[in-house]
């Protein structure tokens, strides 16, 4: 029965954690600079980081070297894609235990009030 609830507490811990992921905002900075808001993994929101790519200077000279302006745009799209993967994963791991420890749960029951 112990085991039962610990299982339970940790499915409900992992469901929790992946949907608290998903609402989360996400934010990126390349190197030094400044965060760039991208969003929640649900309602993404790439505006601010069209905004600093179109403001920035991209690939400029300047005394020898060469600027490299990084995508803000592609940065948030792919912390975004990672933080979809790891807690819709991570919530669809949780609710599996769940259903399991109670599907378990009910078909132990009905065997014992069988016998």
């Amino acid at each position: 029965m112990k085991v039962r609830l610990i299982f339970v507490a940790v499915g409900a811990v992992a469901l929790l954690v992946g949907i608290v992921g998903l609402v989360v905002p996400v934010s990126v900075s390349a190197g030094q600079g400044e965060a760039v808001s991208c969003g929640s993994a649900i309602a993404p929101d790439l505006s601010a980081a069209r905004a600093n790519d179109d403001a920035s200077e991209a690939n400029v000279p300047v005394f020898g070297e060469v600027l490299v302006d990084p995508n803000y745009v592609r940065l948030c799209e792919k912390d975004l894609e990672d933080r979809r993967l790891w807690t819709i994963t991570l919530g669809a791991v949780g609710a599996l235990t769940i259903v399991a420890v109670l599907t378990q749960g009910a078909v132990s029951g009905r065997a014992k009030s069988s016998r």
